[in-house]
């Protein structure tokens, strides 16, 4: 019942071969290529930033005005804030009842005002755009 028993399996190994070594070399114009490319986007950037300046304010002109908007809006509300009535006071003894609030919205102004003088010192700072030199990496020599 049943034949021979099959042959074992036969394992064949190629013969090995040397490894395959590949260099790639770039050449320095392509670096220096990117250098250049590199600084032509800073120098946009830095026109677009300049317009930008000019049409809405340097950072530090935006902080001043946000500053100010708030300065007056802390006078403004410490503007509303009813006055208390000096006969109403002699007559009932009561005290005015919004004194606690009047001390703390002016010293909300206080500190609007001193925000508001610090950032307009440094309104006339404008940050200067970043414009590399070619870089290190664009100079190289192969070795």
């Amino acid at each position: 019942m049943g034949g021979s028993r099959p042959s074992p399996p036969s394992v064949i190994m190629p013969a090995p071969t040397a490894p395959t070594l590949y260099q790639s070399v770039t050449p320095l114009e392509s670096y220096q290529d990117v250098a250049e490319q590199k600084k032509r986007i800073q120098t946009e950037t830095a026109k677009l930033q300049e317009q930008r300046y000019q049409e809405v304010g340097t950072p530090a002109e935006l902080g001043a005005r946000q500053a100010g908007i708030r300065s007056r809006e802390a006078a403004a509300y410490l503007a509303s804030i009813p006055q208390g009535d000096k006969a109403l006071e002699q007559i009932t003894g009561v005290k005015d009842p919004y004194e606690p609030l009047k001390k703390t919205v002016t010293q909300e102004l206080t500190d609007a005002q001193k925000a508001y003088a610090a950032a307009m010192q440094m309104v006339g700072r404008k940050p200067e755009p970043t414009i590399d030199e070619t870089p290190s990496w664009a100079k190289r020599t192969v070795t």
